[in-house]
């Protein structure tokens, strides 16, 4: 067989990894003991492997993925097992020197190994960067009703709220909100919940619009994506749209640019019986540049409660990024609930066609209530939490919230006893949910709901000092205070 003039190279230094840092997520063919024999015997790379890989990622990699790099790194990650951070560098040569060796020793599948080669590749491709367009058309690709529409027993799933990379230094740089989502994501892997919610702001960057910032939206974008990576790939990722995903007032171009990084802004999926709708709540907090789309998001939920009527499913969940109301239906409008007229009216859609369940994001902080059956719920950020000091009532009703009277000393905090993600438990008789800081994660999901007390950040200090929180907010001089840190905020 003939040979390329090189053995195994990899720039990634493996040499201080354990055994235990190879873990067994689907798709890992390899683990560190066969990493480490091919590396020290010095093998030969079979040339037409190798060539096997650069061809096919010509075809379909090349020009269809943002950053072709990360996809070799992103590759050698998940068949060795390893967190895409340990793959930093790795080049394309390298990985096809990987591959092409993974694949002589049969281990990509068994069979001819080019064909063997190609078909790992092929649902590498799906893992790597199709699961963040699984909503299409409305509906939710694996998720259909068809797939999942009969109850069978319940389910856990986890829900992320606001990781906002960014958000801590005014999107300087979002070192710390990395490591709180990669540190989730890990607890995620370890869980395996039925599926991963999202519910907004991936992304602290405006993309478009007066305040845009696309260079630092698109690193972040590509940020996200990298970490979300890791995320182990029996495991759905279901995206909802934020404000800072779409913009405060959102434009057609904005949408364009939302759904061909995370798919559709709104539709529906099922999780074994129970149906979920996800909404664009951007709509009903200013519409005013997209009015046909919002109309067209209107026509679409009446005809999905209209057929829930004859579908009958076992539960419904709704998912938006900004709750409807944080604390009454009745609550005036501000910057962290909805415009009455669309609260009012669908609100009165979902109570009718029966929903329990409605879960939120946008707030960085905790709150709940339920109103003639439905439980409200808005969860604090899995990365930056925003140290409230006033009630979500009070906060979320206002226009612009009064930091000096309402936010406390520091006032964003992302670090393990603060930040955090939601636990959501689906039964026969209905929901149940805890929400867990990311120092107290338990070592189950059935572990979530055995405990008697009811896990929650640690008190913060009520101190106010406003140079503080400008300072901390990252505030422009020259600008409102208020103005920029709700625009940096919410």
């Amino acid at each position: 067989m003939a040979s390329l003039d090189r053995t195994l190279r990899l720039s990634a230094d493996f040499s201080k990894l354990l055994p235990e840092d190879f873990n067994h997520k689907e798709g890992v063919v390899a683990n560190a003991a066969w990493l480490n024999s091919a590396i020290s015997s010095g093998r030969r790379v079979p040339v037409h492997l190798w060539v096997s890989y650069r061809e096919w990622v010509d075809d379909v990699i090349d020009g269809q993925v943002e950053h072709e790099e990360h996809w070799h790194q992103y590759v050698v990650a998940r068949a060795l097992g390893l967190p895409i951070a340990y793959t930093d560098g790795v080049k394309p040569g390298e990985a096809a020197d990987l591959l092409a060796l993974l694949a002589e020793d049969r281990l990509l599948g068994p069979g001819d190994a080019a064909i063997a080669m190609e078909d790992w590749l092929g649902k590498s491709r799906e893992a790597f960067d199709l699961r963040f367009r699984k909503a299409t058309h409305r509906t939710f690709d694996g998720l259909t009703q068809s797939e999942e529409g009969t109850w069978d027993g319940g389910f856990y799933f986890v829900q992320f709220a606001d990781p906002q990379l960014g958000m801590l230094h005014g999107d300087k740089s979002w070192e710390e909100e990395r490591a709180m989502l990669n540190l989730a994501i890990q607890h995620v892997n370890r869980l395996k919940p039925r599926f991963l919610l999202i519910s907004g702001d991936l992304t602290n960057a405006w993309p478009c619009g007066p305040q845009a910032n696309a260079e630092a939206a698109a690193k972040q974008v590509r940020s996200v994506k990298q970490a979300l990576r890791d995320v182990d790939s029996s495991i759905p990722i279901v995206m909802v749209p934020g404000n800072h995903d779409i913009g405060q007032v959102p434009s057609p171009a904005e949408l364009d640019l939302y759904t061909s990084r995370w798919g559709d802004d709104y539709f529906s999926f099922w999780v074994g019986g129970v149906y979920f709708m996800v909404l664009n709540s951007q709509f009903y907090m200013d519409g005013s540049l997209t009015q046909a789309q919002k109309e067209a998001q209107d026509d679409w939920l009446e005809k999905e409660f209209q057929s829930l009527k004859t579908s009958r499913p076992k539960h419904i969940v709704i998912l938006s990024h900004v709750p409807p109301f944080v604390k009454a239906p009745s609550e005036t409008q501000g910057w962290a609930n909805w415009e009455r007229d669309p609260r009012d009216r669908i609100v009165k859609l979902a109570l009718e066609a029966g929903a329990r369940l409605w879960l939120n994001g946008h707030y960085h902080g905790n709150a709940s209530t339920t109103v003639d059956g439905l439980e409200v719920i808005t969860t604090s950020s899995v990365c930056t939490v925003i140290n409230w000091t006033e009630e979500p009532g009070v906060v979320a009703t206002s226009n612009r919230p009064d930091f000096e009277k309402c936010v406390g000393m520091p006032p964003l905090l992302a670090e393990v006893h603060h930040s955090g993600f939601r636990i959501v438990k689906i039964d026969e008789n209905g929901h149940r949910h805890r929400w867990f800081v990311l120092a107290d994660v338990p070592d189950s999901l059935r572990e979530a709901f055995e405990q008697d007390v009811e896990f929650s950040s640690p008190r913060r200090k009520k101190k106010r000092a406003t140079k503080a929180v400008t300072d901390r907010l990252g505030l422009e001089e020259g600008l409102n205070e208020e103005e920029v840190a709700f625009g940096k905020l919410a």
